[in-house]
Order: C-alpha cells, then sequence, then structure tokens
C-alpha cells in the first residue's frame, strides 16, 4: 500500500516537470517612453485633493507564453550613473527591491497569457511642489527648477536613496515568476532635470526611458 502511494505521489511529480516544460509563461519587456507606457498622474492627498503634477515611467511586462504567470515580480538589481567621462558608475547607495505594479501597488500580481501589466519604475513630479510631496530628498541640493526620479520600490527608505537627481542611468531589472524562468533586462533612463506642464514636452525633451537586453 506504502509503495503504490509513493509511486503515485513520484507519477504525480513527473508529470507537472513534464507539463512545465511545454506548459510556462514567456516575458517579453518594453516601454515606448511615450503614453501609454509612460504618463501624467496627478498627485493629491488621501481626500482627492490636487497637491502637483507627475510623470510615471513605466515598462509593460507581457506574458507571451501559454499559462499565467503566479506572483510575477520585477526586481530592481543595480543602478548606475554616467560621469563626466563618460564611464558607468553603480549607485552603490540604492535600494535593490521590488518595483510597483501600476495602479495596485503590489509586489507581485498575475499575468494571465497573451496579457500584459504596466509596472512602475519611478516618477516625477513639479519641483516648485516637490517639498509637499514625499519626493523631497535635501540631501541631493537640488534647486526648486530641477527636477529629481523617485523610483517607485516597494518600500521607501528613510534615507529616501531610492532618489536621484539629473543624469543618465541605467537600471538592471530580472523580471520572474514562480513558474517562469527570469529574463534580464536594462532600462536607460534619461533625467535632464528640467519640468514642463505639458507631459508630451516633457516626455519627448526632458525625461525618457527604454528597454535594451542586459548590460553587459
Amino acid at each position: 500500500m506504502a509503495a503504490g502511494t509513493i509511486i503515485l505521489a513520484v507519477t504525480a511529480v513527473a508529470q507537472d516537470t513534464i507539463r512545465s516544460w511545454f506548459y510556462h509563461p514567456t516575458f517579453k519587456v518594453s516601454c515606448s517612453g511615450e503614453p501609454p507606457d509612460c504618463v501624467s498622474v496627478p498627485f493629491t492627498t488621501p481626500e482627492g485633493v490636487f497637491v502637483t503634477d507627475s510623470i510615471y515611467l513605466r515598462i509593460l511586462v507581457e506574458n507571451e507564453g501559454n499559462a499565467t504567470a503566479q506572483t510575477a515580480e520585477v526586481y530592481a538589481k543595480e543602478l548606475r550613473v554616467q560621469r563626466l567621462n563618460k564611464k558607468w558608475e553603480v549607485v552603490s547607495s540604492f535600494p535593490p527591491m521590488n518595483l510597483k505594479w501600476s495602479n495596485i501597488g503590489t509586489m507581485y500580481t498575475r499575468i494571465v497569457p497573451g496579457m500584459g501589466k504596466y509596472c512602475d519604475v519611478g516618477h516625477i513630479v513639479d519641483p516648485t511642489r516637490r517639498h509637499q510631496t514625499s519626493d523631497d530628498a535635501p540631501k541631493l541640493n537640488l534647486a526648486n527648477h530641477q527636477t529629481s526620479l523617485a523610483f517607485d520600490v516597494i518600500a521607501i527608505p528613510n534615507n529616501k536613496t531610492h532618489i536621484v537627481g539629473p543624469g543618465e542611468y541605467q537600471l538592471d531589472i530580472q523580471v520572474a515568476a514562480e513558474n517562469a524562468h527570469p529574463i534580464k533586462r536594462t532600462l536607460p533612463i534619461s533625467v535632464r532635470g528640467m519640468w514642463d506642464a505639458d507631459a508630451e514636452k516633457m516626455l519627448r525633451d526632458n525625461v525618457g526611458i527604454s528597454v535594451l537586453p542586459l548590460h553587459k
């Protein structure tokens, strides 16, 4: 009796393994750098009172496989900044952690085959109203007209090292799920330090994001 139970258990495990070879999620990550990937979003208080305008940089994570991605997540692994000598330097103060899924603000989500969901990478607020938001980071010593970029990590560190000033950046990310092989991508991000109330001009001239294979 016990032997039969063991055989059934082993057979079930083998079937699940074989099934996973043929049925699994496959991720695709993209970003056009313009709507609907990157959008203008008003900041409001919990009571719905307008605080300031903002621009959200988002990536689209699509499931091109044939099984639902369970507990899909996007992990921000490493951030680099380009120095004046054109060399890339790791931002050691950046806190590696998961990013938030757009609109729901969670770490994990499900993505069914043929569908996609947006993930918030970071956002920029009107710098003249930055002090009215949690994006105010005095240690950056920015002028009132200079923009900063706050990465949308799942937990905001008290020292606000998730916020950076103007510059050229590369963010390495990993997209994974409990039933999918992780993929790695690099997100080039440009923050020019200027604000424009016109979202179209802002995304065209002052901030940019794209998706590349992992930086070597």
